[in-house]
């Protein structure tokens, strides 16, 4: 991949979802994927834990928590993704801005669960570090973190599906090899408390052909 900066990166995903909102919420955006990772991070919570919700998009996870008592929060960066979501979920609470950020909204120790499903992998390889020792701070002792990448070796740009041809090599893109997610944990004080790999199938999916998706949930072990 051509020399490219961070923000470039994360520019790309923002046009991108900001593009797609419509046809991807009207797929997804009430549907809920993965629902035994869902329901195994769920089993690992507090009674009225407070949760964040990373790039939580349309809302429907931000929604699901709440009609379950959970006190939680959506957090992304496309505006017209949060459009859905408010149209969708006109309720949940919901912050608009980068990842990269969340330290500027919240105070450390704040979150008993923390969960990023499909969005870990769009942080730039740069960044990632920095993004789990924020996670990290967030987290109240003992905290639940449940995060899912997909499987891979470096950094692209790929297609997005629903722009077909329009749609060439234009969605930042960061794999993730086991070791590469050991060290993230482990550098970031975390303990892997689950893990499950599903394979990677149909010709809309994300990334590349066979590259499997791993679920993680894992404790913060320092306070």
């Amino acid at each position: 991949m051509k020399t490219v900066t961070s923000i470039e990166k994360r520019n790309s995903v923002k046009k991108d979802y900001n593009t797609i909102a419509e046809q991807y919420s009207e797929e997804f955006g009430k549907i809920y994927e993965d629902e035994d990772v869902i329901n195994e991070f769920i089993s690992k919570l507090k009674p009225n834990s407070k949760i964040l919700d990373l790039g939580g998009g349309t809302g429907k996870l931000t929604d699901l928590f709440i009609k379950k008592g959970y006190e939680a929060i959506c957090y992304d960066f496309s505006l017209e993704m949060m459009k859905k979501a408010k149209e969708f979920y006109p309720n949940i609470p919901y912050i608009l801005d980068d990842m990269l950020n969340m330290e500027q909204h919240f105070k450390k120790n704040t979150f008993d669960g923390i969960i990023a499903f499909y969005s870990l992998f769009h942080i730039p390889r740069e960044d990632i570090n920095n993004v789990f020792a924020s996670i990290n701070k967030l987290l109240n002792e003992d905290g639940i973190f449940c995060f899912v990448v997909q499987l891979g070796d470096g950094e692209d740009f790929i297609d997005e599906p629903y722009l077909k041809e329009n749609g060439k090599n234009v969605l930042y893109f960061n794999f993730f090899t086991k070791e590469q997610i050991e060290k993230l944990l482990k550098n970031n004080n975390f303990k892997k408390i689950y893990e499950t790999e599903k394979e990677e199938i149909g010709e809309d999916e994300l990334g590349e052909e066979g590259n499997n998706k791993i679920f993680v949930i894992a404790k913060k072990t320092k306070f």
